[in-house]
């Protein structure tokens, strides 16, 4: 037994040389071999609150069900992008015991490439710049402000923005799936911005 754990180890630690060793062979020739480049990392800001804070009660269901979506910038997307996505998704719940599916509140996709911005209170529907929204898990196309059953905590909401390499062109009768399945091959970057609300 100690002869095979020691067998083992060994291994790994062979394995481990040789997986740097690569690296580094890689790394000399420009580091374009040996590995894989992650793309970069869009940087978002929301109105109102910090990455990881709390969503402000005007932006959530506690300001009523026609509460206006925050306004975001973001910097850091690639000079090749040709148009963004940006989805608003609550991960917590479990929903028909989906590993997949969660709460869909926000969905917009085809905003223009050279946009960095979306200002506070989008209204549903499709934008002047070509933008268009899918229906939320409540049936409207536009934004859907936080809203967890009271005493659940806190959910995470989560804002994702990818910058794409060519429009999507979908209708806004589109799904969520057909959303996701179209960017697929066409994600060049993305952002995330988390904010936390809850209902005592």
């Amino acid at each position: 037994m100690r002869y095979l754990t020691s067998f083992v180890i060994g291994a790994a630690l062979l394995a481990s040389v040789a997986f740097l060793g690569a690296q580094e062979k890689g790394g000399k020739k420009g580091g374009k071999k040996g590995g894989f480049t992650l793309p970069p990392m869009i940087h978002l800001t929301i109105n109102g609150f910090s990455d990881g804070g709390q969503i402000p009660a005007k932006y959530t269901c506690a300001a009523g069900q026609n509460s206006p979506s925050p306004a975001i910038s973001w910097t850091g997307a690639p000079a090749n992008t040709q148009s963004f996505v940006l989805i608003l998704h609550d991960p917590d719940p479990v929903l028909g015991g989906s590993a997949t599916n969660d709460v869909l509140h926000w969905a917009i996709f085809d905003i223009p490439g050279s946009a960095t911005s979306l200002p506070e209170g989008i209204k549903p529907g499709d934008l002047p710049d070509g933008a268009k929204q899918i229906k939320n898990l409540g049936g409207g196309a536009g934004y859907m402000g936080p809203c967890p059953p009271a005493g659940h905590g806190d959910h995470h909401y989560t804002f994702e923005i990818y910058a794409l390499s060519a429009k999507l062109d979908l209708p806004d009768t589109a799904s969520r799936a057909d959303l996701l399945s179209a960017m697929n091959g066409k994600v060049i970057a993305k952002g995330v911005y988390i904010g936390m609300f809850g209902q005592k």
